[in-house]
């Protein structure tokens, strides 16, 4: 399903619409626009469709980067977030950049853009005809391998995710020229359905024949193309050299230097390709290492290999993006599915030993807190552990038990991420059937305040247990239930209402704030969701209405699941007691450019230290380019690298009202259109 066009009347323009992905973008016009279908051969990159309309001038409703490529491809000019550009009378292609579908533009006019980081203004002189083309962002895999019950099979599908790269160029480290890897079922016979063929790479990843060690290399396999073969001893190998994967902390750890080393390196030298941005990593890495990157650039890969891996992993590590996920994965047979999806996110894959349960410690004895429980007589969660810690911003555990941390997920939760329904709306409905939580209603006026999207969203107070039945199984986006939960049901008010009596789920995802939550939500997971948010232990009232709120809003902004969590437990003393179920990388809504973003300033002496921090998503995701404008000067960098400058007040004052985002102060998470500098 191709992206649709729509003409807008007051204010006049045109509407572009993902029916997929569920998300819109406006261009605006100085007048009245009738939108004519168009060819898509007039445009550098691949489009779904394309219109075309007369005008002198375009409008876009925010602020975005813009890049101006001549008919052959060529650069020929960039304009990040409003900052003027001008250039003659010729054919040119104009890319939109961090919208929420690829939106290109083709003019033969002169082209001048200016505006803010609120909105860019394209100007093209006379009247003239602007052809419009959108590519949606969605990407399902080509083909299913069926593999048997045996590593040797395992290692033959393995070899194949590198079958959905759409270039072996170091341009593959931009998301949306990999594509998605076929799918992994188990089965008794091996069987490869559609057309996938491995690219001619001549690259080997040599493993010994064990399920984990093909485990561990699945997402470096799919990225560089890689045959998978079995050898005694674990090496990366082409034609002309090897590298070794046996370190001493192990191969999981030497496969995630390796993988780490090569995207970054590929993304600064990309810089020599479709997009020549002056990027900021590759300015701070030049001085510390001996490559010429306009040379490697047009290297093979298995040359461009040889040459990074040269470098010593400690000279490249402090220049590293933040990686977005770990997974760890029991490695049985039937999770052989997850490793397509952990592949698409370029994820560390561990394969931990079998951890022994524990006993999630004792709530505090705040005996005065009225707690979101029916029953203070529970016993804690037994089935509990706690994983390894990892330094991704996201971290998601495959195996029988709940774990603390990390989202827990199964195979056929992240299977459902393919499972879209074009819809051109968001259902969210916020239920509260306890009176004494109410003041946690208010997260209802907080869904659905985005321009890019149409939401309908409604609130219930004291459901009965058969209307929460026909809301769960009514095919709603999204739940934000407030009372009581125990592992009999969810609390109504005729009753408990066990959402295992449901025939089926029909809820994308939800967040159940009530205590010991997550036995029904893992059930509500099995019935056909996709995510959700649940608690372990019992919570008190008022900080489970803080944490309700700050969900609400990470969300409603474009934060997954997982990583509104995590920005939420990072200020709060209840991070022991959420977790999530189901696919952690799923989102509400996408962002309004480009990956969402955290800051965290700092005030030392005058100025003030300032990190920004992006968390890449899935239709985000690692590797894409993202712009900061910080006193006048815009700054390119990977869209997951945590960065810091040191501003003045009234830069940071700028900054802030550029848009809605959140800011960490200390212990507190509060947002930009808030607070000003004078706060921090």
């Amino acid at each position: 399903m191709n992206p649709e066009f729509t003409a807008l009347v007051e204010p006049d323009g045109v509407r572009i619409t993902d029916p997929i992905e569920r998300t819109q973008f406006d261009l605006h016009a100085p007048s009245a626009v009738s939108p004519d279908v168009a060819e898509t051969d007039s445009f550098y990159f691949p489009i779904d469709t394309a219109i075309s309309v007369r005008t002198d001038s375009l409008r876009t409703t925010k602020g975005l980067d813009v890049y101006v490529r001549d008919d052959a491809g060529g650069m020929v000019g960039q304009s990040s977030g409003g900052s003027e550009l001008d250039l003659p009378a010729d054919a040119y292609n104009l890319e939109l950049a961090n919208t929420q579908m690829k939106v290109y533009l083709a003019v033969e006019s002169e082209v001048a853009i200016s505006g803010s980081t609120e909105a860019v203004e394209l100007s093209f002189g006379d009247e003239t005809t602007v052809e419009v083309g959108a590519r949606s962002l969605h990407q399902t895999p080509a083909g299913t391998i069926t593999v048997p019950d045996d590593v040797g099979a395992l290692m033959d599908a393995v070899s194949l995710l590198g079958s959905a790269l759409k270039t072996t160029t170091c341009e593959r480290s931009f998301p949306t020229l990999r594509g998605h890897p076929p799918l992994l079922e188990p089965g008794e016979e091996f069987r490869v359905e559609g057309d996938l063929d491995r690219p001619d790479t001549g690259v080997k990843i040599q493993i010994p024949e064990e399920r984990e060690a093909v485990y561990a290399v699945a997402p470096l396999a799919f990225y560089l193309g890689a045959d998978v073969v079995p050898g005694e001893e674990p090496r990366l190998l082409t034609d002309e050299f090897g590298h070794s994967l046996d370190a001493p902390d192990g191969l999981e750890a030497a496969v995630r230097r390796v993988l780490q080393q090569v995207f970054f390196l590929d993304c600064v030298t990309r810089t020599e390709g479709y997009y020549e941005v002056d990027l900021r990593e590759r300015r701070r890495l030049e001085p510390d290492v001996d490559l010429d990157f306009e040379s490697l650039y047009d290297e093979p890969l298995a040359e461009q290999l040889r040459q990074y891996l040269e470098i010593p992993f400690e000279v490249v590590e402090p220049h590293l993006p933040q990686w977005k996920v770990t997974m760890d994965v029991s490695p049985s047979h039937e999770n052989l599915a997850v490793l397509p999806f952990a592949a698409d996110e370029l994820a560390f894959v561990r394969c931990p030993d079998q951890p022994d349960p524990s006993v999630v410690e004792p709530e505090p004895s705040e005996l005065e807190a009225f707690y979101r429980s029916a029953d203070d007589e529970a016993a804690p969660v037994s089935d509990v552990i706690q994983p390894d810690p990892t330094d991704t911003i996201e971290h998601v555990w495959v195996g029988d038990e709940m774990p603390i941390g990390a989202s827990k997920a199964t195979p056929e939760a992240l299977k459902r991420r393919l499972d879209v329904t074009p819809k051109h709306h968001i259902s969210v409905d916020v239920v509260c059937n306890d009176e004494r939580m109410r003041e946690e209603d208010v997260v209802g006026d907080i869904y659905g305040t985005r321009d890019l999207y149409n939401f309908s969203v409604s609130l219930h107070n004291d459901l009965t247990t058969g209307e929460l039945r026909d809301l769960l199984e009514s095919g709603t986006d999204f739940l934000h239930y407030v009372g009581h939960v125990t592992d009999d049901g969810i609390q109504c008010s005729d009753g408990m209402l066990d959402v295992a009596t449901l025939e089926e789920s029909g809820v994308r995802g939800f967040i159940l704030n009530g205590c010991r939550s997550y036995q029904q939500g893992e059930t509500l997971v099995e019935k056909g969701s996709k995510v959700g948010v649940v608690t372990l232990t019992k919570v008190g009232n008022e900080p489970a209405t803080d944490v309700g709120k700050e969900l609400a809003r990470l969300l409603n902004h474009g934060f997954s699941m997982q990583s509104a969590l995590s920005v939420v437990t990072e200020v709060n003393t209840l991070d022991r007691q959420y977790v999530i179920v189901g696919d952690g990388s799923q989102e509400l809504v996408e962002a309004k450019c480009g990956a969402p973003l955290l800051i965290k300033p700092h005030r030392e002496g005058e100025t003030i230290e300032t990190t920004f921090r992006k968390f890449p998503t899935i239709n985000s995701p690692l590797g894409g380019l993202a712009t900061k404008k910080l006193d006048g000067e815009s700054i390119n960098y990977i869209n997951s690298t945590i960065i810091q400058e040191n501003v003045n007040d009234d830069s940071l004052d700028e900054y802030l009202k550029t848009s809605t985002l959140p800011v960490k102060i200390q212990d507190e998470i509060f947002w930009s259109d808030e607070i000003t500098a004078d706060d921090i």
